[in-house]
């Protein structure tokens, strides 16, 4: 199955839009699963920059699903198993 998610991120004064298209492993589960793809992708993104603190404006997954409270709690908490 293939995701899209849309990340918008603010890395010291700049903004920044990322994301695409995702393949996940099944079996998916939604927004909450999106929400872990999501947050591997900005851990990623701050590794890239130095681990430099990364406020996250807004995550939407498929276009119109509004994640972004699900990735906050994982990036102040931390903890994430995508496998299954």
């Amino acid at each position: 199955m293939t995701i899209n998610i849309d990340i918008y991120l603010k890395l010291e004064d700049k903004y920044y839009q990322k994301g695409g298209q995702f393949s996940t492993l099944s079996p998916f589960n939604g927004a909450v699963d999106a929400a872990k793809y999501a947050y591997v992708y900005i851990k990623q993104f701050k590794r890239e920059h130095g681990n430099k603190e990364v406020e996250i404006d807004k995550v939407i997954y498929e276009g119109s699903i509004d994640i972004t409270e699900q990735v906050q709690k994982l990036c102040n908490y931390g903890n994430l198993y995508v496998v299954k």
